[in-house]
């Protein structure tokens, strides 16, 4: 890895001087900020040093002379390095658990104690054990005991999922913005998102909308926010800490709609996700969305919400329904959360791939074999 430090009085053009040199590959190891002298005007001017950092493998246009890294800087790597492997010990202990759970389940096959249905019925295989009992026995009921058919298991499912008709964006003419806040775990699509969003607002409501992004990591990630506010005609503004947030949301105090972008951050970095709890400070008003992707497996369900529910979330948006195969996370991510989901996505065009979630719609990522009419791409199967 190389690893270089940057100096001077605005972090933006730092960042710029870092993606020219170590290109956009690269992430902001440290930021420290400190108080400069008195300037020409008697001004206090504030400098930053920036260690950024790219991997060995980038092309030669990339690389450039290193300076060592600060006994600072290091130490954070490590402390770094220790989290990621508590985290790594804490996903073998859940599949331990998991592992125990299925040992379980098999013993009491071979004893028949309990039925091979979960194991066996294609309608039960994306299903977590909890919900699949219910199912099972709200489906008995429904047909009383006489056959039963695939749309009478969708619906079993769809009476089970929380669903909530999107957003009501409005106009705050006398009163501040309503301030959303894009919280998930890394590559999820949360940046598109909030793209897709703030273009419903601008395009379909004329909403005056304001951009922010706290996602400094990726170098290229204020970039790629700050196309989308061009094309849109928005603006958008960089915060690196809560006091700077709360700055640039009260200069947004004129806008009616407030996106805030984070970054991506793994469920078994509490450190990290603790960072952006930091970041968005005591700020009254902020709503998260916690962003999903449709494909999250079983196993991790119940971690990604629990970790992320320091950020207390209060919906659910689901994103690439188009790039799942299966889909066996989503029941049990609704049961663990009690959560209600607003949104579904389907694809990178913005804000066309951007859907409202109905019950129906969930059931049928869930269950593939019953089509919805709702127009969404799920998997490699269309239901346009």
């Amino acid at each position: 890895m190389k690893v270089k430090r940057y100096t001077g009085n605005s972090l933006e053009k730092i960042r710029e001087v870092i993606a020219k040199e170590l290109g956009k590959n690269a992430v902001v190891v440290n930021i420290q900020k400190t108080a400069g002298k008195k300037g020409l005007l008697g001004k206090k001017v504030d400098s930053y040093e920036v260690t950024a950092a790219v991997d060995d493998n980038a092309t030669d246009a990339e690389k450039a002379s290193v300076d060592k890294l600060s006994t600072h800087s290091y130490e954070e790597i490590i402390a770094s390095q220790k989290v990621q492997y508590r985290g790594l010990r804490k996903s073998m202990q859940l599949i331990d658990e998991k592992l125990a759970a299925v040992d379980d389940w098999m013993e009491k096959i071979g004893t028949g104690n309990i039925g091979s249905e979960k194991t066996t019925m294609k309608e039960l295989e994306n299903v977590h054990e909890n919900w699949a009992q219910i199912l099972s026995d709200t489906v008995r009921k429904s047909t009383n005991g006489g056959p039963v058919s695939g749309a009478d298991w969708h619906e079993a499912l769809a009476s089970m999922v929380p669903t909530a008709g999107g957003i009501m964006f409005r106009k705050t003419p006398a009163a501040a913005p309503d301030v959303y806040v894009m919280v998930g775990p890394t590559g999820v699509g949360k940046t598109t998102t909030l793209a897709k969003l703030a273009a419903k607002c601008v395009l379909g409501e004329e909403l005056n909308v304001g951009l922010i992004t706290m996602d400094t990591f990726r170098v290229a990630a204020v970039d790629q926010l700050r196309e989308y506010a061009s094309l849109l005609g928005v603006e958008i503004s960089v915060a690196f800490s809560a006091s700077e947030l709360a700055q640039q949301l009260k200069a947004f105090q004129n806008k009616d709609v407030v996106f805030i972008d984070t970054p991506g951050r793994s469920q078994f970095d509490a450190m990290g996700i603790d960072s952006i709890k930091e970041n968005l400070g005591n700020v009254k008003g902020l709503c998260s969305l916690l962003v999903v992707s449709a494909n999250i497996r079983e196993e991790d369900a119940v971690s990604v919400y629990d970790n992320y529910s320091v950020l207390n979330p209060a919906a659910i948006i689901i994103t690439k329904a188009d790039e799942a195969t299966r889909c066996d996370g989503i029941t049990a991510m609704l049961d663990t959360s009690s959560l209600p989901v607003i949104y579904l996505t389907d694809g990178q065009r913005v804000p066309e791939d951007l859907h409202v979630a109905s019950p129906g719609l969930i059931a049928s990522m869930v269950m593939p074999f019953v089509k919805c009419d709702d127009g969404v791409k799920i998997g490699d199967v269309s239901n346009d």
